[in-house]
């Protein structure tokens, strides 16, 4: 291969890497109809901001929602992507974009030490750029999933303290009104924040408390709270109490919450116990070899 090959091939990797970066950053166009796609996963999306890019960017989400790549992601991830604030399209742009770089990198390397002499011409090297890429693009696709984990483990945390402080209101005579209000105004967190703002929210929408309780335990995957939800909805239509039920929920969401510490506890201690003995053998061998050294001369002496 000689330089002007090498140059040609650098020049377009780097093209490509551009266009990879350009696209990981680009924004979904706000437009109603990007948001009822959001929202709904249907129709057309149409972006606002010209005609000409206006085109290309819709029929890149139309490939990346409609297509095999987010049928994937929607498959893989379902709606936990909202939880996060990503959409089906932003998640194709980012696995798209994170092969890409690292194609191009690793491409790119090779091509400069092939051009040195340091590497032999061999399609190898382009089947090892491309398993690379795949790793790249499996890396985000991991830590997008662990976001999704780590955002429904707060989002159960939140629950659990919105039920909690419910029923520490109730405990003082409280209306069931009085005591969701002074849940909301009691939790603080960036969960809690998401679970105020349904609440506060759901009158505006023409949504009851109750089904907006519901919707929110459903879509995070805590039974208890659309349990809770139910005695709220027989408490504001039939007037019947619910303290006692409130109380047994809290109950159970903590003894459920205290076996999730315990085993999340027994989780690290088990990933900890490898590197633990490691060090224990290491430190036994530094210590016991010139011992060992000193014996052997004075045996073999």
């Amino acid at each position: 291969m000689n330089p002007l090959q090498v140059g040609a091939a650098v020049g377009v990797l780097a093209v490509a890497g551009v266009w990879c970066l350009v696209l990981a950053f680009q924004r979904a166009p706000r437009s109603l109809s990007a948001a009822r796609h959001h929202m709904y996963g249907t129709g057309a999306v149409v972006s606002a901001t010209g005609a000409a890019s206006g085109a290309w960017r819709a029929k890149w989400l139309e490939v990346a929602v409609v297509g095999p790549p987010g049928r994937w992601a929607f498959q893989h991830f379902g709606t936990g992507l909202a939880t996060i604030g990503l959409s089906v399209a932003d998640v194709v742009s980012r696995v798209a974009a994170a092969a890409g770089v690292m194609l191009f990198v690793v491409l790119a390397a090779m091509s400069a030490l092939m051009a040195m002499g340091l590497l032999p011409l061999s399609l190898f090297w382009v089947g090892l750029a491309g398993v690379f890429a795949l790793m790249a693009a499996w890396i985000t696709v991991h830590d997008i999933a662990a976001k999704i984990e780590r955002r429904h483990r707060e989002l159960r945390q939140a629950a659990n303290d919105f039920v909690q402080l419910v029923a520490v209101g109730l405990t003082t005579d409280q209306s069931v009104e009085e005591a969701v209000r002074f849940a909301l105004g009691v939790g603080a967190s960036d969960a809690f924040d998401a679970l105020r703002n349904e609440l506060l929210t759901a009158p505006q929408r023409g949504v009851p408390v109750w089904e907006a309780l519901d919707e929110f335990g459903q879509r995070i995957g805590v039974r208890e709270l659309s349990e809770f939800a139910a005695s709220v909805e027989r408490q504001g239509l039939q007037g019947v109490s619910i303290s006692d039920t409130v109380a047994s929920l809290a109950t159970s969401m903590r003894a459920k919450a205290l076996d999730e510490l315990e085993r999340e506890a027994d989780k690290a201690n088990a990933n900890l116990s490898g590197p633990t003995i490691g060090f224990v053998v290491t430190t036994i061998v530094f210590l016991a070899y010139p011992l060992a050294q000193r014996i052997s001369e004075a045996f073999g002496g």
